[in-house]
């Protein structure tokens, strides 16, 4: 597989453009989708405000607060990302609120970028079709533990 991230940056986040793209890969690869292994996978990342999470999630979500994470997922279903013949394969995009995950970390006094890998990887099992599992959360804490090693 071969991963292309397309990244925005729209807040004044600072990361590691490495460990992020390593995030995706890890979370990918540990779903067992060996139909991406010859397949180029595009997945749009974007860091939105606080304000403009909220708005997305109100709209798409009828929530009317912010969150850390929104994924928008190109497939409905993992049965069609196992039948797209094609070569290039877009996943979906990740909007993620930096703003947010800091907040949530002070709360609970852990470790912002363990948390960050951990959110990132929980948006890429969404665009993967996977839904709240305790296999789920099981993959994206062991994602985010290797990342931060």
């Amino acid at each position: 597989m071969n991963l292309v991230l397309e990244i925005n940056n729209l807040s004044s986040c600072n990361f590691d453009e490495k460990k992020l793209k390593l995030t995706v890969e890890k979370t990918i690869a540990k779903t067992n989708a060996s139909f991406f292994s010859k397949k180029n996978v595009l997945v749009n990342v974007a860091f939105v405000s606080e304000s403009e999470i909220k708005k997305i999630n109100k709209k798409y979500r009828n929530k009317n607060s912010s969150t850390d994470i929104l994924s928008f997922g190109n497939f409905n279903s993992r049965e069609e990302m196992l039948v797209d013949r094609n070569k290039d394969i877009f996943l979906g995009e990740l909007l993620i609120c930096w703003d947010d995950i800091v907040k949530y970390c002070q709360e609970e006094n852990i470790l912002f970028e363990k948390e960050f890998f951990k959110v990132t990887s929980h948006g890429v099992l969404h665009l993967l079709g996977f839904d709240h599992s305790d296999e789920m959360f099981k993959i994206q804490e062991s994602v985010a533990s290797e990342i931060i090693k």
